[in-house]
């Protein structure tokens, strides 16, 4: 049980020093990327080249990403408190998503057809 919890507090002050050294990174770079991206590609990037292995971050990021949903529920809160702005908005809502899907659709396909041709 000890083990267990202390390897949870490993895993999770990993997860806090990601996210930390993403805050450090936006403020080095200050390109407009939020800190947490900076995070998620710190951390990606250390997985990826195998400074950190993907036991270390297990314990904590399994519960995150299993209650994740629990987390977007003030948004949704937030979103039908105001629903009067967002029927007043809805088509550009509507065209900004049909254009961004469609965009990266063509993007994904066009790229995917020339990884598929270097071979």
């Amino acid at each position: 049980m000890i083990v267990r919890m202390v390897r949870m507090l490993i895993s999770l002050a990993l997860l806090f020093a990601m996210l930390y050294g993403g805050k450090l990174l936006s403020i080095l770079i200050p390109i407009g990327i939020s800190d947490s991206i900076w995070g998620m590609l710190l951390l990606f990037t250390c997985l990826v080249i195998g400074v950190v292995k993907v036991e270390w971050v297990t314990p904590s990021a399994r519960p995150l990403t299993r209650y994740m949903t629990i987390f977007f529920i003030p948004i949704c809160a937030e979103i039908a408190e105001h629903i009067d702005i967002l029927e007043s908005h809805l088509a550009s809502f509507v065209l900004a998503n049909i254009f961004s899907t469609s965009l990266s659709l063509i993007a994904i396909g066009l790229f995917a057809q020339w990884v598929f041709h270097q071979k």
